[in-house]
C-alpha cells in the first residue's frame, strides 16, 4: 500500500507535525495532511504490527483533528479515523440484502473428500490439472462490506445469506478495516467484499478476566464473542473488545466508465493481494496456491499442526479453484459453491469427569471455583482444571460432583467447560455447595446485589496478598524480571514478603541462603527491582490492581494527573468526567486512593 519513498515521505510529515502540535501551531491547512498521517500510522499498527509512532504521539495529532474538525465541520470527510466513533446507542439494525448472496461453504473433513472434490471439479471444467489457492478457515463472525467511490459505506453480517444486519457503525470501530481505500486506482466503482470478523486470542482470554472481575459471566469462546460482539448497540463497548477482521474475497464490482478488469480481479490469489495492497488484512501471507490436490492436502495437514500458534481462531482450511473464470464455469448449486470447499479440522472436544471443585481466591478477593477433573486429551494438551468461574455458572451448567461433563478447548484459549451430561448420572454425584467463608482465611463472604461473584472483603486476607504481589511484578505492570510467581510465593511462605511495599525492603543477605539462589541471580533480581522505580505511571496505576483499571484505564488516568498521590484530590464525579470511567470505576478509584499502603508504597518508590 505505502511504497518506501511513501513511508518516508509520510514518517517526514508526521515529525513536522508532531512539532507543529507541540507548540500549538497545527491550523486548518494542515487538515488533509494531518487525516493521511493518522491513516498511514493506523495502517502501521493495526495491519503490519509495525508501528512507526508511539501511542501518545498518535492521541495527540488525533485530538489536534478532532478540533480543527470540531471548529470546521464543513471539513470533516467521511472517512477521518474520527469518524469511526459512534454516538450514542444504536436502536436497531435494519436488515439489508446483500448484492451477492453469502453462501455457505460444502465441508469436508478427511483427504478422501478434497480428493472427490477435486475429481468433480476437473469433471465438470474439462481439465486434467486445477490450481487451487487454500487459505486458513477463520472462525469468527462473517460480515460484508460495501465499498463506493473508496469509502466504505455499509457492512453488515450473514443473517440468511441472502440478508443481514446493518451493523456500519459496529464495523467501523474495527481497526483493522479501512474507511476508505483506493478501488479507483484500479478503476473500480463499487465493491462487495467478504470477510470474517476476529477477536484476538490473547484479547478475548484478557477481556473475559475484565468480565469476570466485574462479576459477570465471561463469553463462551472466541467465536461467539466475535459475532456476538457484531450485534451490540452501544459502539463504544464494541471498540473496547479490539475486534479484528480478515477480507478474503472479493464478490461483486463494477467498473469505472472504460475500465478494464485489473489483473488482481482475474484470480483468487490476485486478488487476495490487490486486497492486502489496498490496506486491508487479507491472508496474503498465510494463503499457498497448488497445482493438484495433492500438495493441497498436505499443505492442510501442515497448517493443522502449527494452528495453535496462530493468534486467532482458525478451524480448517479453505480451498477455492484459483481462476476466476474457471469459478463462473463450474457455478453453484444453490447451497454452496462447487468451485470451493472447507477442510475442517478435527474436533477438539472431549467428555471427562468432574472429580471435585476447589475455591480459589484472587488478588481483588474475588472467589473462584475451579473443577478438578479426570485428566483428558483435548486440542493437544492434558487438561485436568478448569475455571467455573462463579456460582451463577455452575447453576446455570448444573454442574455436579461425579458429572461426566463435556469440554472444549479452542486453540490456547483456556478450556470450557461446554456443559454437563445428565443421561449420564448414576444417582451418586454431589450437588455443588458454594461456601459461605473465604476458604483461606474463614471471613465472610460478600456479593454485591448486580455481581455473580462471591467475595472475601479482609484486604489483609493471605491469598489476597499473594496475588496483588503476583500482578504487580507481572510483565504487563512493573515488570520484575526474575520475580515470578514461584518466588513470590516461596518468599512469602518464608516471610520475606508480606505485602507490596516489602518488594523494595526485601532482604537480600537471607535470599542468599535460599538454593538455587547464587549471587548473579540475586543482582539480576536486585537490579530489576530498582529498574521497576522508573516505570511510568500508568504502568504503576496498572500494577497497584485497582478494581476495573485495566491497562487501557491506567492510561487515561495517567494523563490526567502529574503525580500518582494528586487522585487524593479528585472527587467521584471528577474522575468520572474522564473518559472511560464510569461510576463502578470511579468509586474504585476513589475507594482505593483513600487507602494508606498507597503511600508506603509511593515512598518505597522514591516517588
Amino acid at each position: 500500500m505505502y511504497s518506501k519513498e511513501r513511508t518516508v515521505f509520510l514518517q517526514n510529515i508526521t515529525n513536522e507535525l508532531v512539532k507543529k502540535e507541540s507548540t500549538g501551531s497545527i491550523f486548518q491547512n494542515d487538515i488533509v495532511q494531518l487525516r493521511e498521517v493518522l491513516h498511514f500510522h493506523e495502517y502501521r499498527y493495526y495491519i503490519l504490527n509495525d508501528p512507526l509512532l508511539s501511542d501518545y504521539e498518535y492521541d495527540q495529532l488525533y485530538k489536534a483533528l478532532e478540533k480543527l474538525e470540531k471548529s470546521n465541520p464543513e471539513l470533516i470527510s467521511p472517512d477521518s479515523p474520527t469518524q469511526r466513533v459512534a454516538k450514542g446507542l444504536t436502536k436497531d439494525f435494519p436488515t439489508v440484502q446483500h448484492l451477492v448472496p453469502m453462501l455457505s461453504l460444502d465441508n469436508s473433513y478427511n483427504a478422501e473428500d478434497l480428493i472427490d472434490f477435486d475429481r468433480k471439479a476437473r469433471e465438470l471444467s474439462g481439465l486434467d490439472m486445477i490450481e487451487y489457492c487454500v487459505e486458513p478457515k477463520f472462525d469468527g463472525g462473517s460480515i460484508s462490506l460495501i465499498y463506493e467511490n473508496n469509502i466504505l459505506v455499509r457492512g453488515a453480517t450473514r443473517g440468511d445469506g441472502a440478508e443481514g444486519d446493518n451493523v456500519t457503525n459496529n464495523i467501523k470501530q474495527i481497526r483493522t478495516i479501512p474507511l476508505s481505500a483506493k478501488f479507483s486506482d484500479f478503476g473500480i466503482q463499487q465493491a462487495e467484499i467478504r470477510g470474517e470478523v476476529l477477536i484476538n486470542k490473547s484479547n478475548f482470554v484478557r477481556y473475559n478476566e475484565q468480565l469476570v472481575e466485574q462479576g459477570l459471566s465471561p463469553l463462551a469462546n472466541p467465536r461467539n464473542a466475535a459475532a456476538g460482539t457484531l450485534r451490540i448497540k452501544d459502539a463504544a463497548e464494541v471498540a473496547k473488545r479490539n475486534l479484528e477482521a480478515f477480507v478474503y474475497h472479493v464478490s461483486y464490482f463494477t467498473l469505472e466508465e472504460g475500465k478494464q478488469i485489473p489483473a488482481g480481479l482475474t484470480s483468487h490469489d490476485a486478488s487476495l493481494k490487490l486486497l492486502w495492497e489496498l490496506g486491508f488484512r487479507s491472508p496474503e501471507k498465510e494463503k499457498k496456491v497448488f497445482t493438484g490436490i495433492e500438495r493441497v492436502i498436505e499443505y492442510c495437514n501442515e497448517f493443522e499442526q502449527i494452528r495453535d500458534t496462530l493468534p486467532y481462531e482458525i478451524d480448517g482450511m479453505v480451498i477455492k479453484v484459483n481462476s476466476f473464470a474457471l469459478q463462473e464455469k463450474l457455478g453453484m448449486t444453490s447451497h454452496h459453491p462447487r468451485w470451493a470447499i472447507a477442510y475442517k479440522f478435527k474436533a477438539r472436544q472431549a467428555t471427562t469427569k468432574l472429580l471435585d471443585v476447589e475455591f480459589q481466591v484472587g488478588r481483588t478477593g474475588a472467589v473462584t471455583p475451579v473443577a478438578k477433573l479426570e485428566p483428558v486429551a483435548v486440542g493437544g494438551v492434558t487438561v485436568s482444571s478448569i475455571s467455573v468461574h462463579n456460582e451463577e455458572y455452575i447453576r446455570e451448567k448444573d454442574l455436579r460432583i461425579g458429572d461426566t461433563v463435556l469440554i472444549e478447548r479452542a486453540g490456547d484459549v483456556i478450556p470450557q467447560i461446554v456443559k454437563s451430561l445428565p443421561d449420564a448420572r448414576k444417582g451418586d454425584e454431589k450437588v455443588l455447595v458454594f461456601p459461605k467463608t473465604c476458604p483461606v482465611c474463614q471471613n465472610q463472604l460478600f456479593k454485591e446485589e448486580e455481581e455473580a461473584v462471591w467475595r472475601c472483603i479482609n484486604i489483609e486476607c493471605p491469598a489476597q496478598v499473594v496475588e496483588r504481589i503476583i500482578h504487580f511484578v507481572s510483565k504487563d505492570a512493573m515488570d520484575i524480571r526474575g520475580f515470578g510467581e514461584a518466588n513470590v510465593c516461596k518468599f512469602y511462605d518464608m516471610g520475606f514478603l508480606k505485602d507490596i511495599p516489602g518488594i523494595y525492603t526485601l532482604d537480600f543477605s537471607k535470599i542468599n541462603s535460599l538454593e538455587g539462589f547464587g549471587q548473579k541471580s540475586i543482582d539480576n533480581l536486585q537490579l530489576a527491582i530498582n529498574n521497576s522505580k522508573k516505570q511510568p505511571l500508568n504502568r504503576l496505576i496498572y500494577a497497584l490492581g485497582i478494581r476495573f483499571v485495566g491497562e487501557t484505564t491506567a492510561k487515561t488516568l495517567a494523563q490526567a494527573v502529574n503525580h500518582l498521590l494528586d487522585f487524593k484530590n479528585f472527587s467521584v464525579e471528577q474522575l468520572q468526567s474522564l473518559e472511560d470511567v464510569g461510576p463502578k470505576v470511579g468509586g474504585s478509584i476513589h475507594h482505593f486512593s483513600a487507602m494508606k499502603k498507597i503511600f508506603t508504597c509511593l515512598k518505597c518508590l522514591n516517588v
